[in-house]
Parts: structure tokens; sequence; C-alpha cells
């Protein structure tokens, strides 16, 4: 037993002892080697090759750049805020006329275009008014054909010039009536080609209401059968391209802002940024907090901000020091590091590693990693990001 444990810890020793040896000395070099071998290697590797674009995929990405500058860097008050709706970009949906729902063709949340059908009501004071119109149109063609029929019996003084001009008046009298009768339809809300086409309707009474406005269906106060009193608010309809932000500042900073100034506003845990500009500031302060109210007017194409959401709002006050200045949008992170893509020529974009200051007004102040003039993806620098991920690149965290 004990020759054979001998025999069997021999063999594991001679087969050991050239893979040591090969561990530190060949392997090692070749491990390295792997491995990009020196310093060198890994800063290559960091810097990578640029990404190239074709002019339909610039596009397609909708990368933009702009040549940097030194900018006077605008100092700011940051402030928290409340979104609410434009009012200016809301609208009522009403009705002049009593009546009683009768079909509705669009539901609370809904987006409209302008003059889109909302719902259709039966009044029988607009069933009224109508036959009034058409009774007066009726007048009044029949007053026209009298006087053409007079003109010629006139010359021929068969007809006094006297019942002549009486036809005349009568025209004129019709006229008016039919223009009050018309006027009356359209305070209903009939339009001007359903009032022309009355004549032709099938049934009366009937009110088809349209949206005044673009806008998504933000109230809906109404039931099918419902009967609806004049005056009544049927639906509101709000235009959310545009949203108000309400910000309360010290008296202090209130000093410091007027309307027209700039602004952004960003959402908590988004890069993000909204500009936006002071188009208020109350001329009261809050009794409780002795704050100023100040409103800001924000541009939300894409419908992300909504009524009740809590932002952050940076409002312009007044210049600070020249600086380069850089989109905050421009610039990315990758691990540990800030980075931007520089367009080095049409459809080639390198990435640099950057240090910034800190973000005022949407902008960064550029400590290094770029020079004055060169030009740098301002929007877009997200797919460039991302394309560069896809390729493999390695992401060194210092």
């Amino acid at each position: 037993m004990k020759n054979i444990i001998i025999i069997i810890s021999t063999l594991l020793l001679l087969t050991n002892t050239p893979l040591m040896a090969e561990e530190d000395g060949h392997g090692h070099e070749e491990s390295t080697a792997q491995h990009g071998g020196s310093e060198h290697g890994d800063e290559h590797e960091e810097e990578g090759a640029p990404i190239e674009l074709s002019p339909a995929q610039v596009k397609q990405a909708g990368i933009q750049t702009q040549k940097l500058t030194h900018q006077s860097m605008k100092q700011s008050i940051t402030a928290p805020g409340t979104v609410t709706f434009n009012a200016y970009n809301l609208s009522d949906v009403t009705t002049l006329v009593d009546g009683v729902i009768e079909k509705r063709f669009v539901r609370l949340g809904d987006m409209v275009k302008r003059g889109q059908r909302l719902l259709t009501l039966n009044s029988s004071a607009l069933a009224q008014a109508q036959a009034d119109y058409l009774r007066a149109e009726g007048t009044y063609r029949t007053a026209n054909l009298d006087v053409q029929r007079l003109e010629g019996l006139v010359k021929d003084k068969i007809v006094s010039e006297a019942r002549f001009q009486q036809a005349q008046s009568n025209v004129q009298a019709a006229k008016a009536n039919l223009a009050a009768a018309k006027a009356a339809l359209s305070v209903y809300g009939m339009r001007s080609h359903d009032i022309q086409t009355l004549s032709q309707a099938a049934e009366y009474g009937q009110l088809t209401l349209r949206a005044p406005t673009s806008g998504t269906i933000t109230a809906d106060d109404f039931r099918l059968g419902q009967h609806i009193a004049a005056g009544s608010r049927l639906m509101q309809i709000a235009d959310e391209s545009t949203v108000w932000v309400e910000v309360k500042l010290s008296q202090h900073q209130a000093t410091q802002v007027h309307a027209g100034k700039s602004a952004v506003v960003m959402l908590k845990n988004e890069r993000n940024i909204y500009p936006a500009k002071v188009v208020n500031v109350y001329h009261q302060l809050d009794n409780t907090t002795r704050t100023v109210g100040v409103r800001l007017e924000v541009e939300n194409p894409e419908d992300t901000l909504h009524p009740g959401m809590f932002v952050t709002a940076q409002i312009e006050a007044g210049d600070g020091e020249e600086a380069l200045l850089i989109p905050t949008n421009a610039v990315q992170r990758q691990g540990n590091e800030l980075i931007v893509f520089i367009e080095e020529e049409p459809g080639h974009f390198e990435r640099r590693e950057v240090e910034v200051g800190k973000a005022s007004l949407g902008l960064m102040p550029v400590l290094s990693g770029i020079k004055e003039g060169e030009n740098v993806v301002v929007q877009g620098a997200f797919v460039l990001a991302s394309e560069l991920a896809k390729s493999g690149f390695a992401v060194h965290n210092h």
C-alpha cells in the first residue's frame, strides 16, 4: 500500500513541475498578449475606432452637431414647481340651446382634431329656429322674384314706381329676417354648410357639436339621454403642446426674475430637459408662505408633462463668466466616464472623454477634453453611445 502511495505522489510532482514553470514564464507573456500586452494597448482600446454612419443613418438617428464657442454662463435660480394646464389652451364645449344627448363620438382621454364630431343632441328649440330660418329663406326668395317680375313692368309703365319701391323694401326686410334667423342657428352651434343645406336635412332639431380646437378630452360631463340646459359645459379640450409650471420664489429671488427670462424644467430621475420661459411674475405675495408665484410656459411636444407632476425648474437670473458651454444632452455616461462625440468629418464620430462643471439652464461648462471650434453632437448622442456599446467597446472603471 505504501508503495502505491509513493508512486502516485511521484507522478503528481512530475506532472505539476512543467505547468508551474509555464505559468511563471511564457504562459504569463501569452496571457498579457491576449489582454492587450501593455499599457499602450489599453489606451488604444479606450480611444476606439470612430463610428461611421451614412447620411441616411445620421438623418434617421436625428443627429445634430454644433460648433463649440465661448458663451456667457447664465446664472440661475433652482426651485421646485408643479405642472398645470396652460389655461389659454383650454376650450370648453358648451351648447346654447336646451336639448337631450342622443349620441357620443369620443370618450374621456381621446385625442381629437379641430372640427371632429364630439356628440349629437336633439332640441325642440333648435327645430323651431330651423323652421324660422326656412320660412325666412322662402320669404326672401319670393320677395326677390317679385322684384325681378316688377322691374320689367315698371319700365313699361304697367306698374307704378311706388309699387316697385315697396317690393324692394320687402326684399330688404326679408333679407334682414333671414340674416337674423341664420345668426340664431350659428349661435346654437350649426355650421354654415349645415345651414345652407338645411332644406335637404332628413331630420330637424339635431345638433352635432364639434371640437373647437385640437387636443385631449380632459372632462366629459354628460350621459346619453341626459337633458342639458343651455350654457352647460359638456366637455373640455386641452391642447398640451405647452403647459404651465407654477414656481414659488422668495422675495429676493423674485427681484432677479421677470417675464421673458429663459428657463428649463426637469423631471426627477430624468435627463430630459424641457425649454421654458417666464410668462408671469405675480404681483401679490402668498400670505402664508410669503413667497412670490412665478409662472413658466414649457414646451411639451411629446406630451410627457401632465398637470399635477412635480418638477425642478431653473430660471435665468443674470449673466456669469465666459465659458465653453455644451448642452447637457450631449454628455453621455459610460461607466465612471463622461463622454461626448465629435464629428471629425461628415458621418465620422469620435468618442471623447470630458470633464464638465455644474449644469445651469441645460448647459454645462467644459473643463477639459474638447476645444473651441470642434463640432460636438448635441442631438442623438445617446444613439451613438448605444452604437459604441454594441460594438463591444470596453468601459474602464477607474
